[in-house]
């Protein structure tokens, strides 16, 4: 991603949600079981379309240039294997 792009990119609204979110998560009394409950209480709608987020999530990190260390070489190696496993290939996602 050039500085254009990036600079356009931190100015959306995906970028800010994406902010609103780590800023969430960094916490040690984050609960990801907590989140995934209050997820399931939301619009069937934005589930789908999270769920969606999720997927691009999961590209994003295995790409091959997505800069990692050792602090989220887990991540991207679980993203990687995901992938790679040919499993989202087959996942259908309208927006309803």
């Amino acid at each position: 991603m050039n500085y254009q792009e990036t600079v356009i990119l931190k100015e959306s609204r995906e970028y800010k949600a994406a902010e609103a979110l780590t800023d969430s998560i960094n916490s040690m009394s984050w609960n990801p079981k907590k989140f995934g409950l209050a997820v399931s209480m939301q619009h069937r709608t934005l589930q789908q379309s999270l769920m969606k987020s999720f997927v691009a999530i999961l590209h994003v990190m295995a790409s091959d240039d997505y800069g990692y260390d050792d602090r989220n070489r887990g991540a991207h190696e679980a993203a990687k294997k995901i992938v790679e496993s040919g499993f989202l290939d087959d996942i259908y996602l309208p927006f309803i």
